[in-house]
């Protein structure tokens, strides 16, 4: 057996065993939502600084090669969606003293402002894919770092399994399920504890496939085909398709007697493992389509949600383009129905993955022509946030109250570069490392900004920490792993199996881990209330 196997078969033996041997993770919903900007965020102008020798280097010292500035994706602070902080978060949050004034964030940010500026929102600053700490512009080139640097479909790989240096076998919501599934969701007949709304990703892969993710789409629900009659997609085959798997429920007819047949064959136990695994995840599929059939039902009102009013609420007065009607907005409806109506999937902990995309901005990142709220990294950032108040709202709810039980995250595949790739209103940014991210919902420590900022300086000149050329491709201050360690734990998972699941925190924190759960204490990452 090969190295590679020996650890992840030790690993999967580890999860499992501390599975067996806990007592129980908690008691409590709790709804994990991984936000994944697909195509790399230009996080430089999510989080912007509005004062200080940060706001100098962002606008760009005129001569100064080191000192480049944003040029024509540079975003004057008048602009500027201005945050409230305490100067000393800002304090805690300088890569070098006093470099850090006040901030602000993108001007199509409205409703991410109001929820940092109400707690509700934190910034956790340059956080990327690392295999070790210690990697400088000096040592890069013989310095142990991730594979294919800049690469889109390695980099979102490596930012869903947070373990860059080994080949990919599983992600690390996916090993959180595997822990936790068992202890938080004990019932055979609950629902997946992993929902993706947007289709197969590496995040919920499991290391055991003891969670096999359900994945739906915008839309909702996919059922089997060949059996629906009218709105519903079995009512050709049985008379209440809320019922599963009894025998007197399936109509005397071809449909009928074909979806018996169908699922007598997913009960059998064969031989062959790989038709035993086949009918588990078929099995897993037809359960959880139930069971989220009946979640989502807890919300429904005719054909839309009583929770639609909320994110129609947010777009309200929305520029020409900018319509409630998309499909990210379309999943994160999904998502904060499937938590209102939480208690028909049985399930104290979930995991959901959405995704917006379009992040791949290599040209006209700022329109300054035709729909400029609409287009470009403009236009995402606008129905992102309206998009996140929206669901805010919605968990907000008198009649959900579940706000205080959620956090959603950002994750992308990685930032953009510092300095623009042109000099006229065609330009964008390139791919690049080390980005802002947010996290929100009810318990988390927000106003303000977790990890250390950049400093905006590109090349060689002290304190800068531009990766390679002189672009601006931030080396990450904080990993991967340490940001989500910080999730996973939150969501039940106990010190003593935090490193089960995140084989390398061990590099970045000395254990227990302790010190990346608390507020102000280096590397400054307590940005949950745990417990």
């Amino acid at each position: 057996m090969g190295w590679t196997g020996m650890v992840n078969t030790l690993a999967h033996l580890k999860l499992m065993q501390g599975a067996l041997n806990a007592q129980g993770s908690g008691g409590g919903y709790k709804a994990l939502v991984c936000v994944f900007l697909g195509g790399g965020n230009d996080s430089n102008n999510l989080l912007i600084p509005a004062t200080g020798t940060a706001r100098t280097h962002y606008d760009g010292i005129s001569g100064n090669a080191n000192a480049p500035g944003r040029g024509t994706l540079r975003i004057p602070v008048a602009n500027l969606q201005a945050l409230a902080t305490n100067p000393a978060h800002i304090a805690a949050a300088n890569p070098v003293s006093g470099y850090l004034g006040t901030f602000g964030i993108h001007p199509q940010l409205a409703g991410m402002k109001d929820m940092f500026n109400a707690g509700e929102l934190a910034f956790v600053a340059n956080v990327g894919t690392l295999t070790r700490p210690g990697i400088t512009r000096a040592n890069y080139a013989t310095f142990s770092k991730p594979p294919q640097l800049f690469s889109h479909s390695d980099q979102v790989t490596q930012w869903q399994s947070s373990v860059p240096d080994r080949p990919f076998t599983s992600g690390w919501g996916g090993r959180v399920a595997d822990y936790l599934d068992p202890l938080s969701n004990p019932s055979s007949g609950n629902a997946s504890m992993s929902i993706s709304i947007a289709g197969v990703n590496s995040f919920q892969v499991s290391a055991t496939g003891a969670v096999v993710p359900y994945v739906m789409t915008s839309s909702g629900v996919v059922s089997l085909g060949g059996y629906a009659l009218g709105t519903s997609p079995y009512g050709n085959a049985v008379n209440n398709p809320s019922v599963l798997f009894d025998q007197a429920n399936y109509k005397n007819n071809d449909p009928g007697m074909r979806l018996k047949a169908f699922e007598r064959i997913l009960q059998h136990t064969n031989d062959s493992l790989m038709e035993n695994a086949y009918n588990s995840v078929m099995m897993s599929a037809r359960l959880t389509e139930g069971m989220v059939g009946e979640a989502l039902a807890v919300t429904a009102n005719g054909t839309a949600s009583t929770l639609d009013s909320h994110f129609n609420n947010a777009f309200s007065g929305a520029e020409a383009g900018v319509s409630v009607n998309n499909t990210f907005t379309n999943q994160m409806k999904l998502v904060a129905r499937l938590i209102a109506g939480n208690a028909a999937l049985g399930n104290t902990r979930q995991i959901f993955f959405v995704q917006q995309t379009g992040y791949d901005t290599h040209t006209t990142q700022i329109p300054d022509t035709g729909n400029t709220f609409a287009g470009g990294h403009t236009g995402l950032m606008n129905v992102l946030s309206r998009t996140l108040k929206g669901f805010r709202d919605a968990l907000q709810d008198p009649t959900v109250n579940q706000w205080g039980n959620t956090v959603a995250f950002s994750a992308s595949d990685f930032t953009r570069t510092f300095t623009a790739n042109k000099t006229d209103a065609s330009a964008g940014s390139d791919h690049a490392w080390g980005g802002h991210h947010f996290v929100m919902g009810g318990p988390v420590r927000g106003g303000r900004i977790y990890g250390k900022f950049p400093v905006l300086l590109t090349g060689t000149t002290t304190n800068s920490i531009d990766s390679t050329g002189s672009s601006g491709r931030w080396i990450p201050s904080t990993s991967v792993d340490q940001y989500s360690a910080v999730l996973a734990s939150w969501l039940g998972v106990p010190v003593d199996a935090i490193g089960d699941i995140f084989p390398n925190l061990s590099r970045f924190s000395a254990a227990p881990f302790s010190d990346i759960l608390l507020p102000d204490q280096s590397p400054n990452l307590g940005f949950l209330q745990l417990g």
